[in-house]
């Protein structure tokens, strides 16, 4: 699968280009970047109204943030040599402690902020100083198909990168978030959450408490291992049995490629003798609370395998709580 370029390496190349079109008034059609791992990467070039930028290019991986135009504003001014970066419009502004960029910063992290500055440096007198302005027209509206709001980064996404490529593996990605979230939590003294597989859990949850929740898609075993790293050993589970009910089969990957169906296992636990298709239709059959010993039992399970004590809470698809334990 082809490999693409983070919004960092965007950014990167957009300053690089953009100093050297205001010093020879002439735009290269690319520029070359020095990456984290002293590679090199070429990435093409254009003017827009006046600015430099690079269309973002995530190769074959499902990002939001692909295809989009990315922009650096410089200001060249006598003074110590050094750049000063700073997001503009579209770039998102931090509002929550445990992430990589303090509270009140724009969201441009740490490894892409190294890189901007790396390769522009070479570029500049001992004499100058520049001030780079990212931008991104398209950030805000993008930003809603990302997890930025929930991590607490408002008005725009981020700029990101740690080796300056995108890999075509979305699961590395969604797995990367879900351990930033739980950061998030963490840093803010949120010393108790759920976890949740996917919207209509977290619907679900909301409807009868305000503690936070992180979703994980079919991702417990990424979040369980991250969590048992931190140290986090009390936390809640919710959601439909259908998809918690694998965990106590030891699937810890829910997805069905990876793991059964549990109807087989809810009907022997709760004792259910009619031919039945769906989870959904054991929980419409028990009724509310008619699930306890299948939440028990995921319970008795992740105890037994990590050491946590869960709480989990079981919803049918019309958020009806039917098993608790």
């Amino acid at each position: 699968m082809r490999r693409g370029f983070t919004t960092g390496s965007a950014a990167a190349a957009a300053t690089k280009a953009a100093i050297i079109y205001q010093k020879t008034s002439k735009l290269p059609d690319y520029v070359f970047i020095e990456l984290p791992n002293n590679k090199r990467l070429k990435i093409p070039v254009f003017l827009e109204d006046g600015l430099v930028g690079v269309r973002k290019d995530a190769g074959d991986d499902p990002d939001a943030t692909n295809n989009i135009k990315i922009f650096s504003r410089i200001v060249i001014e006598k003074g110590k040599r050094g750049i000063t970066i700073d997001g503009g419009e579209g770039v998102g502004l931090v509002i929550k402690k445990g992430l990589q960029v303090e509270v009140g910063k724009k969201a441009i992290n740490p490894t892409p902020r190294k890189m901007i500055e790396e390769n522009a440096l070479p570029l500049i007198k001992d004499n100058e100083h520049v001030f780079v302005e990212i931008i991104v027209p398209e950030g805000k509206r993008v930003a809603k198909r990302t997890f930025n709001e929930r991590l607490g980064i408002i008005e725009g996404i981020s700029i990101l990168g740690t080796t300056g490529i995108v890999e075509p593996m979305s699961v590395k990605a969604l797995i990367a978030s879900i351990e930033c979230e739980i950061d998030v939590l963490i840093a803010n003294n949120e010393d108790y959450f759920f976890l949740v597989p996917g919207k209509i859990g977290e619907r679900h949850l909301k409807s009868i408490t305000d503690t936070p929740c992180v979703q994980v898609s079919n991702y417990f075993d990424g979040a369980f291992n991250y969590l048992k790293r931190k140290g986090i050993t009390k936390f809640g589970i919710a959601g439909h049995p259908g998809k918690i009910a694998k965990l106590a089969m030891g699937y810890y990957n829910t997805h069905s490629r990876f793991s059964p169906q549990a109807t087989h296992l809810i009907k022997a636990i709760e004792g259910i003798e009619q031919d039945v298709n769906t989870t959904e239709e054991i929980c419409q059959i028990k009724g509310s609370y008619g699930l306890n010993r299948t939440a028990l039992l995921v319970k008795e399970k992740i105890h037994a395998d990590f050491g946590f004590d869960v709480d989990v809470i079981l919803f049918d698809m019309k958020g009806r709580i039917v098993g608790r334990a």
